[in-house]
């Protein structure tokens, strides 16, 4: 059955590699982020990032960071498309003693990473709940799930994601919609680029984009009567490389 799902973070990393494999599969697929997504256009005038999304794609610009502008144009988007899966992707990494972070990095992270999820899901719940069948997805960490040196803040987020998507499930089960979460370790993408850490670099010491990627959809393909709550990932071999 082709459905209509929302990416958010769909511009790099994961959320492009969801978008990817969700179009593979024939559905309709709308993807938003703080950066202009690239398609694979030749022509396209579009801005960076990383990873080109194919052209059935539709994507919007949209800030979560910014609460106001973020809601209109994601009932605006609502309006027109006929949305039955979501799934939040988006999120970014700081790391560091708690003592580094001024009182707006902390601010930020939470709402990128916890408070616009939260939102996103408020402002969308209406629609998916009218839905014969709906599903949420959320892209988590290992973070959420052991908290590690330097990633106080980053953990907090993560843990908050987790602790969110387990009490909305049962919120939502009444209304068949499928709430789960994918909590990855260290993933080779573009979420290392800023740090001053990655993986190793041998194959076993991250995890591949599109595992996570065909995670999601694992939750997704659920039966009606079964919910998949949530689904850990770890490389083989945890190494970690400073840059």
């Amino acid at each position: 059955m082709r459905r209509t799902i929302l990416v958010a973070g769909a511009s790099r990393g994961i959320g492009a590699a969801v978008c990817r494999k969700l179009d593979d599969a024939g559905h309709h697929v709308i993807g938003i982020s703080r950066f202009e997504s690239k398609t694979s256009d030749k022509n396209s005038d579009l801005s960076k990032p990383s990873t080109q999304l194919p052209l059935k794609v539709d994507t919007y610009h949209v800030d979560l960071s910014d609460l106001n502008s973020a809601e209109k144009a994601i009932r605006n988007i609502d309006n027109q498309h006929p949305i039955d899966g979501l799934i939040c992707s988006a999120g970014y990494g700081r790391f560091g003693s708690l003592e580094e972070f001024s009182s707006d990095q902390i601010q930020q992270l939470l709402n990128t990473n916890l408070l616009s999820h939260m939102m996103l899901c408020r402002w969308l719940l209406p629609s998916l709940k009218k839905s014969n069948r709906s599903d949420i997805v959320f892209i988590g960490s290992e973070s959420a799930l052991q908290g590690g040196r330097f990633g106080a803040v980053y953990s907090a987020s993560k843990a908050g994601l987790r602790g969110f998507a387990q009490a909305l499930r049962y919120e939502c089960a009444k209304a068949n919609c499928h709430i789960g979460i994918v909590n990855p370790g260290m993933t080779r993408t573009a979420f290392f680029d800023e740090l001053n850490f990655q993986p190793g670099p041998d194959t076993n010491h991250a995890i591949d984009e599109t595992t996570v990627a065909a995670a999601v959809v694992t939750l997704l393909s659920t039966p009606d009567n079964s919910v998949i709550d949530e689904i850990n990932l770890s490389p083989l071999q945890k190494v970690v490389s400073k840059k």
